[in-house]
């Protein structure tokens, strides 16, 4: 019999099932090992009240000596059964199947020998003992249908045993055999409470390990993100934003392997083509290697991972590409060098913007539906979203960049009062 849920066999559970810590039982170990105790020391006490009375006062009757050997042929049993089960740590559902049908026997055989010593007291103390150790039954089998099957064969046995052979009335007998159904009831229900909190300890356990790891590793990666921040990666954003290095192409090139190592200290895992951080990062890198410095300020989204399944793939594709126009058009018109992105989350909306401090224009003197304005609006409006761009000759460019969560998967946030507009 094993701790796993639904599942009764003559297997016992030891060691370290369910903790994932070596050399510590799980709690499903340990609850199985209380049930095989309990058990085993209700049938330690059965069999030796069961020995006092024969020993005691078994003389007084006739055909004392085969009464005798019947009670230790009884005491055998139930040592072997002791025995069996603290050995294995459980209670075997085939041993304690063979133990039903032995006391079935033991109750048949037992009222033959007391009519044959004319004495009621020998069923009484058979009745005794297969009441105390009928436990087992509930200890055992996992499910109450064969838990009531069979305690319905022993007290059938007693009930038969006594009416057939003791030729006493059913209905002296049968209110004695319902103590069966209590017994069995009460341990089954006992022991299915407690192996049900015990795999909960252990789920507990082994999610409190699995944070626990994660944690560890998480302070790992941080520890080294602290050492590649203040040391590799502030060199290589001074190499690439400087005159330190002569050659355009190669101060370019530096500027955005740079770029690529603040997105992995910052936990942007470029790796990932689905991921909107990934694919703005990427974006940052290759503008980097193209002469566009631009500052990605993406903490509030590293922050939680909640918005991530309330942000639909082609939303998600749609503001990438849309940033990637703005950016393309920072680095064609603006006359600057740098830029600023920031992705945030508001009330149920993400937003990209970028801003730049270049030159400029003139909304109105714009075609309607023509250039930056209108293909960025037509992107964003076919992924359910919109786009807003608001410059000024001589004022720099804003762009903001807006898609609507799903809702209900994401905790709504008060909007941010430091989002900057362009006019600033």
């Amino acid at each position: 019999m094993t701790g796993r849920a639904g599942r009764a066999t003559g297997t016992a559970v030891t060691g370290t099932a369910g903790t994932g810590t070596p050399g510590t039982a799980s709690a499903v170990s340990r609850g199985e090992s209380v049930l095989v105790y309990a058990g085993m020391l209700y049938r330690g006490y059965g069999m030796t009240q069961m020995l006092i009375v024969v020993l005691l006062s078994g003389n007084r009757y006739g055909a004392w000596p085969p009464m005798l050997w019947f009670t230790l042929g009884v005491s055998a049993e139930t040592v072997a059964v002791i025995v069996v089960c603290v050995r294995r740590r459980s209670i075997p559902v085939p041993l304690v199947s063979f133990d039903v049908v032995f006391m079935v026997g033991a109750l048949f055989l037992g009222a033959a020998l007391a009519q044959s010593a004319a004495s009621r007291g020998w069923t009484d103390y058979m009745y005794s003992y297969s009441l105390i150790t009928s436990v087992a039954i509930g200890f055992a089998y996992r499910r109450y249908l064969l838990v009531f099957a069979a305690t319905t064969a022993i007290a059938l046995a007693y009930v038969l045993s006594d009416w057939l052979i003791q030729h006493l009335a059913v209905a002296t007998v049968a209110p004695n055999a319902l103590s069966y159904f209590t017994n069995t009831a009460v341990t089954w229900a006992v022991a299915r409470y407690l192996r049900r909190l015990a795999r909960q300890i252990d789920a507990s356990r082994e999610e409190a390990l699995a944070r626990a790891e994660a944690l560890a590793r998480e302070r790992e990666r941080a520890r080294h993100a602290r050492i590649l921040h203040d040391r590799v990666l502030q060199t290589l954003e001074t190499l690439g934003r400087g005159d330190w290095v002569s050659d355009p192409e190669f101060r370019a090139h530096i500027a955005g392997e740079a770029a690529w190592l603040r997105g992995l200290v910052e936990g942007v895992h470029a790796e990932d083509p689905g991921d909107l951080l990934a694919g703005l990062q990427r974006l940052v890198s290759h503008k980097a290697r193209t002469g566009l410095l631009v500052d990605f300020n993406s903490s509030q989204l590293r922050e939680s991972d909640e918005w991530r399944a309330a942000l639909p793939a082609p939303r998600a594709a749609a503001l990438v590409d849309a940033a990637q126009e703005a950016l393309t058009n920072v680095a064609k018109h603006s006359g600057v060098s740098s830029a600023t992105m920031r992705v945030s989350v508001a009330g149920g909306t993400l937003t990209v913007s970028v801003l730049d401090r270049g030159c400029g224009f003139d909304p109105a003197a714009v075609h309607r539906g023509m250039g930056l304005a209108g293909s960025m609006r037509r992107r964003m409006v076919e992924a359910g979203g919109a786009a807003a761009i608001d410059s000024s000759p001589g004022a720099g460019t804003y762009v903001e960049l807006t898609v609507p969560l799903e809702p209900g998967r994401v905790d709504d946030r008060p909007p941010d009062p430091a989002r900057t507009p362009a006019a600033d």
